[in-house]
């Protein structure tokens, strides 16, 4: 009873851990989200004041939109995670495009072409580079032949702005300068904060883990207690449980031998148990996991976990408790 309760806490702290993790990573991206909001309407405002390009400003207020839009999306790491990496390449894109589009628009003077690198160093932010190595070739490929493009070539059916003076690239260019270094500096602060997160997961998980293999070890120690009490011999012990990693069709009789009242009690609760389902009783009993019953009996673990399911309906077991533990308790 004592071990069932502590699995089921550590598979409770498993799954607040992990609400914990979507949460805090969540957060960041809706900081980085805010970051674009705030930034796209700077420009907006900046833009339609100091040079009354009305167009332009209202373009980038519908951006800025945009992100407000993804901000107030609950649970977007939750209910988009299937389409939320493809979402994140076609915003990386259409990024490139847009940085693209105003580096032509400012003549190629106004220091756009530096928000090329912002956006390569945002990358590992949303991006698993073992993982998502192929995502992050495209988008690399994507940034460094817009920037190369934009260099080499005047694309001259774009639209250039007129209203824009030759002093005022100057302005532009050294706001464009410091909000691109800016820009770099958050990508690095997000970075670092997402490396963290993943640190502390990887670290407690694994504690998790240890504590888990823990009281395995002390479930089994409790077993072979419980056997030497059915005043079995370690020689006993070794050989029920090499009879049954060799799937021996003695083993099921030396079980009941040795557990005599074990299969009257499992079919005093359910009478209707047939044969397979009682021998993984049995296996269960002397604590063998899923992926150990799939082993010996030559079952795949599919195959076993559906077993299981079906012995667990017939002995009514609880959803929230341990099949294991049940049965070790009779």
């Amino acid at each position: 009873m004592i071990l069932k309760n502590f699995f089921r806490i550590i598979s409770n702290e498993a799954e607040e851990l992990y609400d914990e993790d979507e949460r805090n990573y969540l957060n960041l991206i809706n900081k980085y989200l805010l970051f674009l909001f705030l930034l796209f309407l700077f420009y907006s405002v900046f833009i339609i004041i100091f040079f009354g390009d009305a167009i332009i400003s209202t373009f980038l207020t519908v951006i800025t939109l945009f992100w407000f839009f993804l901000m107030a999306v609950k649970g977007k790491t939750n209910r988009y995670r299937k389409s939320l990496k493809t979402s994140f390449i076609f915003v990386f894109t259409l990024l490139v495009f847009i940085v693209s589009f105003f580096h032509i628009y400012t003549f190629k003077n106004a220091g756009v072409e530096y928000f090329y690198f912002s956006l390569l160093f945002a990358i590992p932010f949303f991006f698993n580079y073992k993982e998502d190595f192929i995502s992050v070739l495209i988008l690399a490929f994507i940034i460094s032949a817009n920037c190369i493009a934009c260099l080499y070539f005047d694309f001259d059916f774009l639209p250039k702005s007129t209203f824009f003076e030759a002093g005022d690239f100057k302005t532009i260019k050294l706001l464009n300068i410091l909000f691109s270094i800016a820009s770099f500096l958050m990508d690095i602060s997000f970075i670092t904060q997402k490396d963290d997160l993943i640190f502390g997961l990887m670290e407690d998980t694994r504690m998790k883990d240890s504590t888990i293999e823990d009281l395995q070890k002390t479930n089994t120690g409790l077993l072979k207690q419980q056997m030497l009490i059915n005043h079995l011999t370690e020689e006993n012990i070794r050989e029920i449980y090499s009879l049954a990693q060799t799937n021996s069709p003695l083993f099921f009789d030396k079980f009941q031998i040795f557990f005599p009242h074990f299969i009257p009690a499992v079919l005093s609760k359910n009478p209707n148990l047939i044969h397979s389902e009682l021998y993984f009783c049995a296996l269960m009993k002397i604590d063998f996991d899923t992926k150990k019953i799939a082993q010996c009996t030559n079952s795949s673990i599919r195959a076993v976990e559906s077993k299981k399911y079906r012995i667990r309906k017939k002995l009514n077991i609880p959803s929230d408790m341990n099949i294991n533990s049940f049965i070790l308790k009779i």
